[in-house]
């Protein structure tokens, strides 16, 4: 018999998109540590999560986090923290013409990454480094 179940995605890096780098630092069920390298220009896709909120900390450079309903986009550096609720979709950049590293705290919640669009070329419009 062939289990039919729909398992959540968990490790979206591995089969939704492509990064430098991701290393997971702890996790459990319900929180999860990651740390994410980004090369110039990268971006981990449009995505959301039904059940937890993604918290980003940069740890070198600068990331931006684009979000829909409202359209908005945050850029954070070192130091700074930028919280995306649960359900909202949004997007991370690399802005910067150097590789990047930034935590991101996932939960509390159940993890689920779905992908919203093309995940290999998705839709955004870059902002302008100052």
């Amino acid at each position: 018999m062939t289990d039919t179940t729909k398992h959540p995605d968990i490790r979206p890096w591995d089969n939704q998109f492509e990064v430098e780098n991701v290393d997971v630092i702890a996790e459990t069920a319900e929180l999860r540590v990651i740390e994410l390298t980004l090369r110039p220009g990268e971006c981990v896709p449009w995505h959301a999560h039904p059940e937890n909120a993604d918290i980003f900390y940069p740890v070198k450079g600068a990331i931006d986090i684009h979000e829909k309903m409202p359209e908005t986009v945050t850029r954070i550096t070192v130091g700074e923290a930028h919280t995306v609720p649960a359900r909202r979709a949004h997007l991370v950049h690399n802005p910067t013409g150097e590789t990047i590293r930034f935590l991101n705290i996932q939960g509390p919640g159940a993890y689920d990454y779905l992908p919203i669009g093309d995940q290999s070329a998705p839709e955004f419009t870059p902002k302008p480094l100052d």
